[in-house]
């Protein structure tokens, strides 16, 4: 688990990768335009204002990550979040958070 996390991490590290990852996690939660559940490069690109083929390098390493996972739909690639990576994150992440709030004394 603790290789997984840290490649959860490093993966996360890059801004713009942070921001791409974000916008799959609300697509995945049904906080997006319309409800939808999914979304594609195309979106990802007009919402967020990168290039297409730089989306394109981050979805890449985001699911090489073991974060996100896409599908093709016709001449359409739609990504998803996977969720047990998204679990993992969110668990480590309140361990972190009370160990920087835990009183030493």
């Amino acid at each position: 688990m603790t290789s997984e996390l840290s490649s959860y991490y490093k993966a996360l590290s890059n801004p713009v990768r942070l921001q791409v990852f974000e916008h799959v996690v609300a697509y995945s939660e049904g906080k997006a335009p319309k409800h939808k559940e999914k979304t594609c490069v195309c979106e990802i690109s007009d919402t967020i204002g990168v290039p297409q083929p730089t989306v394109s390098n981050h979805l890449k390493v985001l699911e090489e990550a073991g974060l996100i996972t896409s599908v093709k739909v016709g001449t359409k690639c739609y990504q998803y979040v996977q969720k047990d990576a998204a679990k993992a994150l969110l668990e480590s992440s309140k361990i972190y958070y009370k160990m920087a709030h835990k009183n030493p004394y």
